[in-house]
């Protein structure tokens, strides 16, 4: 009894907490993936999935691919609740998945990002600060660099909403 409390308690606490402040995604395990509320598993998969992407060379974000990925490891981690979601990613999901239909980030535009809804705009905030943390061989989620950063970058695409999302990144984000 005293181990259930601490899991239906301690557990998900841990995991909302795990975007509030910084977390190495290397260190999240399946349960506490599973044991995340809705909106801090749906940020903490957008970035995942923009890390895997540069792990696996992709330039692309894909909606539908996302959520079936997201379906996916979710469904691994039920039967393996003590492996790291990074082992779920990459034996439910494998690095040749390919998509369907794809939007290649690197033509995204300010416009396009600030157009989206908000569901959208933060899948896409997520995965992009975990692609370019990819990039930097960074595994840590700092959700208020992200937040500090977002900001600025969305300031930023409000003033050149022609410029590419990436550019704006690499002139404001620090």
């Amino acid at each position: 009894m005293i181990i259930l409390t601490f899991v239906i308690l301690i557990v998900p606490a841990f995991a909302s907490a795990a975007l509030a402040t910084t977390v190495d995604i290397r260190s999240i395990t399946c349960s506490e993936y599973l044991a995340m509320p809705a909106a801090p598993s749906n940020k903490f998969s957008a970035w995942m999935t923009g890390w895997f992407s540069y792990q696996s060379r992709r330039t692309f974000v894909d909606f539908d691919l996302h959520r079936a990925n997201v379906a996916s490891v979710k469904a691994w981690c039920q039967s393996n609740p003590s492996a790291s979601v990074m082992a779920g990613l990459e034996k439910s999901i494998g690095v040749t998945a390919v998509p369907n239909a794809t939007l290649d980030f690197n033509k995204m535009t300010c416009g396009s990002w600030l157009g989206y809804g908000p569901e959208d705009r933060d899948f896409v905030t997520y995965f992009m600060s975990g692609y370019y943390n990819a990039v930097a061989s960074n595994s840590v989620l700092d959700n208020d660099r992200l937040q500090r950063n977002s900001s600025a970058v969305a300031a930023y695409c409000r003033k050149n909403k022609s410029r590419t999302l990436p550019t704006a990144i690499q002139n404001r984000a620090s």
